[in-house]
């Protein structure tokens, strides 16, 4: 047999070299990311041993401060926590003890799944959804699985021997991985039925590490339910933590957010006889064809949709997508409750929340309901709204445009601010917010309230919390052009709470008398 041509031989030590270097990225990119993880065990391993010591000399404190302990030791008694009302009190302040055996605290780590590949990220269909991962997000799209595990919860003076506890969040999760202060989701049923508190099976602890104030999600659920949005409720918690025989450790302020589930549904919207979806996608009732099967993992429902519930998503998709401006303005109001929607739609607007349906497709509910099948639209995970999040700067988010609220392409938006009586509505909706629930001096007054009860929580973390917290609850003056572009995550200054309130309600007023076109919003990130 004759040799191949010299073209064919060079072709074929380029593929195999091609494949040699493709595997051998494969095989490293797994050893750096399980050599990155083992790594975040051993740190997590020292942190404890370093929190079980008095600090050095000149070490700034760390956390388990006499307080801290009286405050574990004291129990409040919770027989009367006789509803959902009683436990998500806005001023309760609870405090959670969960003990956990040793293989249960290891194994509660992120085991890793194959990443999205970084071409399908972004502005697909997919966005922030790894369709390999059991939940949506960052997280898994970075190929993060949370795993549940089994721990005992102590609730003030109430034991659950047995619960299931897991990470929760995607941003807030990637910010504090290296700290034992993370996002916990608690479900009270996991492994021991008929448990609950207030009516409640599961309890979302958010840990607070984006949000200098700690106040964003607690204020900003406020305002939803002020608008006639239905939302849910919050509390503050101290959380203490046992990993094995040792003293319990103080992790510190959670807020404790109530969660968007059937109990929840029949409590605030009359009826569990409806479907809650979870969507996560920049292209919301975007047409995949005939088949739930495309849409399932994108809308994430989280109890199970009858056929006609699951035909009313690729309904609404084919008239978003495909339906003349006529035919769309005179039927979108069969899918959506637009009475709600306006309001929901208005305060995700005032508040500047681009960690959100305006950008990124992620962080809401909807909720489809039984009669007449039309979706309503509810807030979720709110810890980067009031102005905070994105790549413009606080000042251009703070002047963000009313009737461009929205960054890149989005279809069902573009349709309906195409509509004169939608347009009119949602503007007759944000001028009265502004007079009734988005008011600066209210919400100061607010923000004064809520700080004062949380002041000495934040204050037992440490110093350097404490002073975060203060600059971000009583500043009432920008970040200066040098500092608002400096730094991402726990080195960028403290976002100011009150300045962005003032500013946020000057320009929407203004932008409402056609006094300013305001700031289109062009990127989230």
């Amino acid at each position: 047999m004759s040799p191949a041509p010299p073209e064919q031989r060079m072709h074929r030590r380029l593929t195999l070299l091609a494949f040699a270097f493709a595997t051998a990225s494969v095989l490293w990119s797994g050893f750096s990311i399980r050599h990155w993880l083992r790594e975040q065990q051993a740190e997590r391993r020292e942190q404890l041993g370093r929190w079980s010591r008095e600090p050095e000399p000149g070490e700034e404190p760390v956390l388990h401060p006499t307080n801290a302990l009286a405050a574990f030791r004291t129990r409040q008694p919770t027989a009367g926590l006789t509803g959902a009302a009683t436990l998500f009190g806005t001023t309760n302040v609870w405090t959670l003890h969960l003990r956990f055996e040793p293989d249960q605290w290891e194994a509660m780590e992120p085991h890793l799944i194959e990443p999205l590949d970084r071409d399908r990220r972004g502005g697909s269909v997919f966005g922030l959804r790894n369709p390999k991962a059991s939940r949506n997000g960052l997280a898994g799209v970075r190929g993060l699985e949370f795993e549940w595990v089994r721990a005992e919860l102590e609730f003030e003076d109430r034991s659950f021997p047995s619960v299931g506890v897991r990470y929760k969040g995607n941003g807030t999760y990637l910010r504090s991985q290296r700290q034992l202060k993370r996002p916990l989701k608690i479900d009270l049923n996991r492994f021991e039925k008929s448990q609950s508190l207030g009516g409640r099976k599961t309890l979302n602890l958010a840990n607070l590490v984006t949000d200098d104030s700690c106040l964003h999600d607690t204020l900003a659920y406020e305002v939803y339910r002020a608008a006639g949005v239905p939302s849910p409720r919050t509390a503050f918690a101290r959380v203490f933590l046992t990993t094995n025989r040792e003293p319990a450790r103080h992790l510190g302020l959670y807020a404790l957010i109530e969660n968007p589930d059937q109990e929840f549904a029949a409590e605030t919207l009359g009826t569990r006889e409806g479907v809650m979806f979870k969507p996560v996608t920049p292209r919301l009732f975007a047409d995949l064809g005939g088949d739930w099967s495309d849409y399932e993992g994108i809308y994430d429902p989280k109890n199970k949709p009858t056929e006609a519930q699951t035909r009313r998503v690729l309904d609404f998709a084919q008239l978003v997508s495909h339906a003349d401006d006529a035919t769309f303005a005179a039927r979108h109001a069969e899918f959506l409750d637009v009475e709600e929607f306006c309001r929901f739609l208005a305060v995700t607007v005032l508040l500047s929340s681009y960690d959100s349906f305006l950008a990124n497709g992620q962080n809401y509910y909807m909720w489809l309901a039984p009669e007449p099948q039309r979706f309503l639209f509810l807030p979720w995970d709110l810890d980067n709204a009031w102005g905070r999040f994105g790549g413009a700067s606080a000042g251009e988010r703070a002047a963000a445009s009313i009737r461009h609220p929205w960054i890149g392409e989005h279809r069902l938006l573009e349709r309906l601010f195409a509509v004169p009586a939608f347009r009119e509505r949602y503007f007759a909706t944000l001028e009265r917010l502004l007079d009734e629930v988005f008011v600066p001096e209210r919400l100061h007054r607010r923000v004064d309230e809520l700080a004062a009860l949380v002041r000495p929580l934040v204050a037992e973390e440490s110093r350097r919390k404490h002073e975060r917290f203060e600059q971000a609850v009583t500043q009432t003056t920008p970040r200066t052009d040098e500092e608002d572009g400096r730094g991402f995550g726990r080195n960028r200054p403290p976002h100011p709470l009150k300045w962005f309130i003032t500013e946020r309600a000057k320009s929407v007023r203004a932008q409402l008398a056609g006094e300013s076109e305001g700031v289109v919003p062009t990127r989230w990130r």
